[in-house]
């Protein structure tokens, strides 16, 4: 080897493993200061590919949630108003019972029947009342409701039912002036059995369709979980590796620099050859 104060070849290798030390020492303080192995497309452009789909596909699992949580709260609201309506209507079925007596006074069958009319109102107000989001699954004209539950094109439906031409209407238009109108309502067959399995049919629909949402709630947030933890395999550092691996890097650049500083202490001891 030439001994040159021009050019320090015994610098050359001291430096090249300085400057890879020191990018194994930024390589690992920015996987621990991020908590993540593959933060950006610089660490590995196809893992960080891989990753954006499946977060991206975790997004669109979320955005359906949050869509299938709103059809939730129409169903909840229909349910509710449902089953005060259920309840209304025994209270109806008794005050008919009552007008269907014929030995009833005027006075009490007045009273009854302004009863009966209060009753059947309180019902036209729950279901105008069972709004959700400014959706009302009970009312006359009603349609169904077909929320989105994933990113295929998918959907759950939610189903109308028609409690305001079915029930309150039927009720308020009928005759109960008369034991014989009361009492024909309350036969076998007659308006008030069909309002009370409308009723029935309407609470039981909107069990089946509330089953349907949660079902799928719980399915995409499962999917959401397991994807999340494959997506950590890909992109998250092992951070008690990484803490080695900057210790073992630190090591390295001192070391490095120790020798670079012996290097460049050659050219020195050439002077002292013309002392």
């Amino acid at each position: 080897m030439i001994s040159s104060v021009n050019t320090n070849t015994g610098s050359y290798s001291s430096i090249n493993s300085f400057g890879s030390a020191q990018s194994a020492v930024n390589s690992a303080q920015k996987r621990i200061g991020t908590g993540k192995k593959v933060a950006d497309a610089y660490d590995n452009g196809a893992a960080f590919a891989v990753a954006e789909k499946l977060r991206g596909d975790t997004a669109v699992l979320g955005a359906a949630n949050e869509r299938l949580a709103v059809g939730k709260g129409m169903i909840d609201v229909a349910m509710k108003a449902s089953q005060f309506i259920s309840s209304s209507m025994s209270d109806v079925k008794a005050t008919l019972v009552k007008l269907s007596d014929s030995s009833l006074s005027e006075r009490d069958r007045a009273n009854y029947q302004a009863q009966y009319n209060n009753q059947v109102k309180d019902i036209g107000a729950f279901v105008k009342d069972a709004k959700y989001n400014g959706v009302n699954l009970l009312q006359q004209g009603a349609q169904n409701q077909n929320i989105a539950s994933n990113g295929s094109g998918g959907s759950v439906t939610v189903q109308a039912q028609d409690l305001e031409s079915s029930v309150a209407s039927v009720l308020s238009g009928a005759d109960v002036s008369t034991a014989a109108g009361a009492a024909a309502l309350l036969q076998p067959g007659g308006a008030f059995a069909q309002a009370e399995d409308s009723v029935g049919s309407a609470m039981n629909g909107l069990a089946s369709n509330a089953r349907s949402v949660n079902n799928t709630i719980k399915g995409n947030s499962s999917i959401m979980d397991a994807t999340d933890a494959g997506l950590g395999e890909i992109v998250d550092a092992d951070l008690a590796k990484e803490a080695a691996s900057l210790s073992a890097a630190q090591a390295r650049q001192q070391l490095a620099g120790q020798s670079l500083s012996i290097a460049n202490q050659a050219p020195q001891s050439l002077l002292s050859l013309f002392q």
